[in-house]
């Protein structure tokens, strides 16, 4: 990250922009103020930032989040401020979600961990996949995206144990016993966490190596597909 890094805001609130921008600046970020997001690829131009804060109500479709992640690329994360559950399952893995109430501190976390996480991009891409239980440090947790080196889990709760810098995960339903290189963890809504982390290695124990679990988990099932199953 540079000495100062630009950080682009779209926010139509203009008290909580004020807010953000304050606390952008006085942690030693740049903040720069986009009115329109769809002329985004001219501010890029003029004004090079290093990710992009946007109001989840200016990116109400799935296709304008996907769009804009397009745009920005692999190295520019987008964070969104609003309700994760308003945004599809699948875009979760895309971007960060900063809830509200906004606050300084969460804001600040959220931002630190976009840029680590997204830079530098991923050497192995991840997928994501159908919701998985697992246990890691014998904490229940959600499996939700899968790569050959990467796991991407979500743990609930209101304060939901924070995993060591190194932990071992099991998935019985699959026989694999890893161990997990912590990489990130962020708060995606009151009573949910998500953390990121690089696969080390195979345990003793385990009757399915990682490498298989990343090829062989199953996709998301949409929900019309679900539904057909169910009927």
């Amino acid at each position: 990250m540079s000495e100062r890094a630009s950080i682009a805001l779209a926010c139509p609130q203009a008290r909580e922009r004020a807010s953000v921008v304050q606390w952008l600046s006085q942690s030693g970020y740049h903040a720069v103020e986009v009115s329109d997001l769809s002329r985004l690829d001219e501010s890029l131009q003029a004004n090079p930032i290093e990710a992009l804060i946007a109001d989840l109500s200016l990116v109400p479709r799935e296709d304008d989040v996907s769009g804009l992640v397009r745009r920005l690329g692999s190295n520019r994360p987008l964070m969104v401020m609003g309700d994760a559950s308003r945004l599809p399952a699948a875009l979760l893995g895309d971007v960060s979600v900063i809830p509200r109430p906004l606050t300084r501190d969460g804001l600040l976390l959220s931002v630190g961990l976009a840029l680590a996480e997204g830079r530098p991009a991923r050497k192995y891409p991840r997928r994501y996949v159908e919701p998985i239980t697992a246990v890691a440090n014998g904490v229940g947790v959600t499996i939700r995206e899968a790569s050959v080196g990467g796991v991407g889990i979500e743990l609930r709760g209101p304060r939901p144990n924070v995993l060591p810098p190194f932990f071992q995960l099991r998935i019985p339903e699959f026989g694999v016993h890893v161990l997990v290189k912590r990489a990130w963890m962020a708060p995606v809504a009151v009573d949910a966490t998500r953390c990121g982390g690089t696969v080390e290695g195979d345990m003793p124990g385990a009757t399915r190596t990682w490498a298989e679990f990343a090829r062989e988990a199953p996709d998301p099932v949409s929900f019309v597909t679900r539904r057909r199953v169910l009927q």
